[in-house]
């Protein structure tokens, strides 16, 4: 019964491993260079703030720069949530239509399993990717802030990667939705799917008359500039998050099971 199940998890496995050894290495590494930086932050947030509605997008106007979990908003926050929407993605908008594309819709037909079944246990497999994605970069980053010896607030820290996991996972179920549409693998909705939500977060921070897009995309309620600057999280725009990626799971699973795959 679990055969689909880990046979997507190895299919995944070298693709999960690249992703995630760049994202979290790079995560890593840009922490190095805090301790640098620490001595400068007036002239570094003099700069930021002359860039004005650039500042606004990456609500570099909320983090202080001046604080190691400022900067690991700023610039490894950025890393993770663009890295880890694209993982999302691909994976997701790739799962169900690569049996047209591949041409192993056959295979999967002699399984003595529902075909419901079968999309829900490659969702599985991809929600147990992104988590695994998470658990990396997280580690990552609390080994940074040891390596580097700053204090790291481990409240706001573990509020903000739970965010960004339920960011992806909601990226990853609307994908997962529209794969089931598809007749053959593109990378290009995946990673396209990512970046429209994360630059519609960007109208979001410059312009109060966008703020209605938050209903949106996922990136408003994981944001790290507002996060780990102490804002409540948006619990109810996350659970509405929730239950649009549990809506486009259901509509995807249910299309998958009825349409024709030898077509």
């Amino acid at each position: 019964m679990m055969s689909v199940y880990l046979h997507e998890l190895k299919q995944n496995g070298k693709l999960l491993t690249i992703w995630t050894a760049v994202v979290a290495g790079m995560n890593f590494i840009i922490m190095f260079i805090y301790p640098q930086m620490a001595g400068q932050t007036e002239e570094v947030m003099n700069i930021y703030a002359n860039l004005g509605a650039f500042s606004d997008a990456f609500g570099i106007n909320r983090l202080s720069l001046g604080s190691a979990l400022g900067f690991y908003g700023v610039e490894g926050g950025a890393m993770i949530s663009i890295g880890g929407g694209m993982l999302a993605g691909l994976l997701g908008s790739g799962i169900l239509c690569k049996e047209e594309g591949k041409h192993t819709a056959e295979f999967l037909m002699t399984m003595p399993v529902r075909r419901e079944k079968v999309a829900l246990q490659k969702l599985a497999a991809v929600c147990t990717l992104v988590v695994l994605f998470n658990l990396v970069c997280g580690a990552a980053g609390v080994g940074a802030f040891a390596v580097i010896e700053e204090t790291l607030d481990g409240e706001l820290f573990l509020k903000y990667h739970i965010a960004q996991l339920v960011m992806q996972l909601e990226i990853g179920c609307i994908c997962f939705g529209i794969s089931a549409f598809l007749r053959k693998v593109s990378m290009g909705v995946g990673i396209g799917v990512a970046l429209i939500f994360y630059f519609l977060q960007m109208f979001v921070n410059i312009s109060e008359d966008m703020e209605w897009l938050k209903y949106i995309t996922p990136y408003y309620y994981s944001d790290a500039s507002y996060i780990l600057a102490g804002y409540d999280m948006e619990l109810g725009i996350m659970i509405w998050g929730v239950l649009l990626g549990i809506v486009a799971t259901a509509v995807g699973t249910w299309w998958f099971g009825r349409k024709d795959l030898m077509g």
